[in-house]
């Protein structure tokens, strides 16, 4: 039997996985953190160099020799490309390692409820989140016919009709501690996926898909808010993991979906939703009547759907360590009304921080107790502003503008108006995250701390901030992170 030419490539990939066992093998996979997801260049070095003795390059190379008898008898000479897993896998081998990362199931429908709008309302649902597979994202789907009748509204606030779900909170025990990871805005839940450069959350308003958001980024009220009948169709879909490239989430997140063995079943969502405040300043005669989206009777639709993802042969505890992503947004007043340097914004927890989010603008004033929306967003309220430790800047930042024009780059996207995001993953990994529970970064008596120059002054000016971080086992030693 000959080899064309055109074979050799895929036989030297072939060998070269060969030599993969035995650089697991020194690698300690069932020991060492994320194992196979977070085997990385540096330590490939290692495993290679390691691997050079006389008895595991014996072993490799009898290993090798047995694939590429394996791969005559099977392909012959036919130059049928063998592609890397989970890209375009082809034949046995391809597939097998394409089972290591399993696959999306879903969106599977999980809960729905119906709720009239006509004042704040704070749902609980009654039953645990259900975990019986790694939770990869939640999807709110909210849908109402809005009529708004006698006068135009006044004005509409920046982020309607979105602002409906004022608040989006899960709570849980994880590895035995009590964690809330995800307690934000519906507005900004709508807009995370857009800071990283991904499609993510859609608004329909009359079947119209509204544009992803951008600069300026403001509600019209042509758009909604007059007189009319309008029928909202609003998604919300809530990755529980960082937010990388999508070529990097197979390798990246797996880690982070919220899997059966860390949650058990203490996983409960909390809605809490506004009324027609929420939406922006109504006039004197203005009225709302809600009712079921596409129709004049009914009441409106809030509908909840889980995306599952099957991973196959790899499994936690044996591949690879869990962690989690907390993103929970804080809403700052004192100190952002007036002209003012160096002010401190908020003193950061000392974890694994991944991202931090800022939030400006002016709130909306009128609205019900419990309401909370921003009336406007400003990207000339903030300037200068900056990560600290110790009077230290870890990022230098002279311009906020500047910053958020980089950052966009980074991420192949338009930050939109009001939102300024400082990302430590811009590498695309959670492995770069700033390592601010490691005392030798930043210290136990250390002042880790956002603050910021307000360059604008307003009585109703707000800031939100969400710290996004990482929690994972304190042993687990495949953290590298940034200093």
């Amino acid at each position: 039997m000959k080899f064309e030419l055109s074979t050799g490539p895929w036989l030297l990939m072939v060998m070269l996985g060969a030599l993969l066992q035995p650089m697991l093998a020194i690698y300690k996979v069932a020991n060492r953190g994320l194992g196979i997801v977070r085997f990385h260049y540096g330590q490939i070095a290692v495993a290679m160099k390691s691997a050079s003795s006389w008895f595991s390059r014996l072993f490799a190379f009898r290993l090798a020799l047995a694939a590429l008898a394996l791969w005559v008898l099977f392909h012959g000479s036919g130059t049928d490309g063998l592609a890397v897993a989970a890209v375009a896998p082809m034949g046995g081998f391809g597939k097998q390692l394409a089972s290591y990362l399993g696959r999306d199931q879903g969106p599977e429908f999980f809960t729905s409820f119906n709720t009239p709008l006509t004042a704040p309302t704070t749902v609980n649902i009654t039953k645990n989140l259900s975990l019986n597979r790694p939770l990869k994202t939640i999807t709110v789907r909210l849908s109402f016919r809005d009529v708004i009748a006698v006068a135009n509204m006044t004005a509409a606030a920046a982020e309607s009709p979105m602002t409906i779900l004022n608040r989006f909170i899960v709570t849980g025990t994880y590895k035995g501690s009590a964690l809330t990871p995800i307690s934000a805005q519906g507005s900004t839940l709508f807009a995370r996926t857009r800071l990283f450069g991904l499609r993510g959350s859609s608004c329909y308003i009359n079947g119209i898909r509204q544009a992803d958001l951008s600069v300026p980024f403001a509600q019209t009220l042509a758009n909604f808010g007059n007189t009319g009948s309008y029928d909202i169709e609003i998604f919300y879909v809530i990755p529980v993991g960082p937010v990388v490239s999508s070529s990097k989430r197979a390798s990246e997140i797996v880690p982070y979906y919220w899997q059966p063995q860390d949650w058990a079943d203490s996983l409960q969502i909390r809605l809490e939703l506004g009324d027609s405040t929420a939406f922006g300043t109504n006039a004197g005669g203005t009225t709302h009547t809600f009712t079921a989206m596409g129709g004049a009777t009914g009441t409106p639709l809030v509908e909840i759907f889980t995306n599952y993802v099957i991973l196959g042969t790899i499994r936690p505890g044996a591949l690879f360590r869990t962690a989690v992503i907390i993103f929970n947004e804080s809403q700052i007043t004192s100190g952002v009304t007036a002209v003012a340097a160096n002010v401190r914004l908020l003193p950061l927890q000392k974890q694994k921080t991944t991202n931090v989010i800022v939030k400006s603008g002016v709130n909306l004033t009128g609205v019900t107790s419990g309401v909370q929306v921003f009336a406007s967003l400003s990207d000339v309220m903030l300037d200068k502003t900056v990560i600290m430790v110790d009077n230290k800047q870890i990022r230098n930042n002279q311009s906020n503008k500047a910053s958020k024009e980089s950052i966009g780059y980074n991420f192949g996207t338009i930050l939109p108006q009001g939102y300024q995001l400082w990302s430590f993953i811009d590498s695309q990994s959670p492995r770069t995250a700033f390592r601010a529970d490691d005392p030798n970064v930043v210290g136990a008596g250390s002042a880790f701390e956002l603050d910021t120059d307000v360059i604008s002054a307003g009585a109703n000016q707000v800031v939100n901030v969400v710290q996004e971080m990482i929690y994972a086992d304190r042993d687990d030693p495949s953290w590298a992170g940034t200093r």
